[in-house]
């Protein structure tokens, strides 16, 4: 290297091997420089899974970057730890401990794995309770719904990517439960009570406007509540022009350089998501019935439209779930998730005046989209109905 005096430092290394107990004191510090390297780098993996976990939640799809790793399996973050507790156990082996309480946290807070049992499923069974279901139905692979559905016995179902569904439900075997049933653009409700009114809720985005969901009206008992089921656009386009790191643009594309103009085009796609889901939660927010929002926000968990969302409604899974709750992509040749989803992007949430009870994610379906079963408590059950309910009436049973 330029600028080092070879002769010092051969010099210095022959002292230092002259006898054992020059050589054992130069084992000391080595040792001690190793250890000290391990704890760099094991503070700082946990620092950098905080802080991926952190930036997910509060910039998330406000940044490309960010919006893009967001859809990655959250386990390819955790794949340099088993490396690094290997080499930690023959130099200091108490940093082990530190680095699986790492990988802990970010399953925990990353992955958002709840660790109740949901161990118990019955129909409705007592007064103020009731049972929703919300699956997309598209590239459902001919896989049944009913064994799910007969488990869970829900009060509700609510289907996404289902045009013109409603009259053939009604006619189907093993539905006969479901008494209401409309159909309105891509989404269908199945209901065992009236379903007073259907409203589209339009969004518009840079390109055209388009139906990003239903607001039903319900009848329970003479008492009203609304449902809506949502379906945001699909990624699919938008991840895949990024597989040749696209994706990048928002970390290199800076203002100045040639890929700023790039960035800040891709990034309009993202702000269109956000600001729709800002004005469906705004929607909601001015409802005067309780609410119960369900479907396929094609937004994972942990990022910064889902964390809006629960900033205004409870999320089901987060409180009654278990486990990840993971729900797309329902059958996969990925080891990292061991053949099946990784991803939440089928939700349901609801408002305070609802408490979610159970909620349980479908297992072991090959469906692109696994479904989601929640169980509610109506919280003031005994309230007065609401005067208006709104919408589009209906004529009662059937659409």
């Amino acid at each position: 290297m330029k600028g080092m005096n070879w002769d010092h430092f051969l010099n210095r290394l022959g002292e230092a091997l002259r006898d054992e107990e020059s050589r054992r004191n130069l084992r000391v510090v080595i040792g001690r420089w190793i250890r000290r390297a391990f704890l760099v780098i094991t503070v700082g993996y946990a620092l950098a899974l905080a802080g991926l976990v952190g930036g997910m939640r509060w910039i998330g799809e406000q940044h490309m970057t960010l919006g893009f790793l967001l859809y990655l399996p959250r386990q390819t973050f955790l794949l340099p730890l088993p490396f690094i507790m290997v080499l930690t156990l023959f130099f200091d082996w108490k940093l082990v401990g530190l680095q699986i309480a790492a990988g802990a946290a970010f399953v925990a807070f990353g992955m958002e794995w709840q660790g109740r049992s949901v161990n118990v499923w019955k129909g409705t069974v007592e007064e103020g309770i009731f049972t929703v279901l919300t699956y997309n139905r598209g590239q459902h692979a001919n896989q049944s719904l009913q064994p799910f559905k007969n488990l869970t016995k829900p009060d509700f179902i609510v289907f996404q990517e289902a045009p013109l569904r409603a009259q053939r439900y009604g006619k189907a075997e093993g539905y006969e439960e479901f008494t209401s049933h409309v159909s309105l653009g891509e989404f269908t409700l199945l209901s065992r009570f009236p379903i007073i009114s259907a409203t589209p809720v339009m969004a518009k985005t840079a390109e055209r406007e388009r139906m990003v969901a239903v607001r039903y009206v319900v009848d329970l008992g003479g008492r009203h509540a609304a449902i809506y089921s949502v379906h945001f656009a699909s990624p699919r386009r938008t991840l895949g022009s990024y597989a040749r790191g696209g994706f990048l643009y928002g970390v290199i594309g800076l203002p100045g350089t040639p890929f700023n103009e790039k960035r800040k085009k891709s990034q309009l796609w993202w702000d269109d998501r956000i600001e729709q889901a800002r004005e469906l939660l705004l929607m909601i927010e001015q409802e005067s019935l309780p609410v119960i929002l369900a479907g396929d926000l094609n937004a994972p968990s942990g990022g910064y439209i889902h964390q809006l969302f629960k900033s205004t409604l409870r999320d089901a899974h987060a409180e009654a779930g278990s486990g990840f709750g993971f729900t797309f992509p329902g059958a996969t040749h990925n080891p990292l998730s061991g053949g099946g989803p990784w991803m939440r992007i089928d939700y349901v949430f609801c408002s305070s005046r609802w408490e979610p009870v159970a909620c349980l994610t479908e297992e072991e379906r090959p469906s692109q989209h696994r479904a989601v079963a929640v169980k509610f408590k109506w919280m003031d059950v005994q309230s007065p109905p609401a005067e208006s309910s709104g919408g589009l009436p209906l004529t009662g049973q059937g659409p």
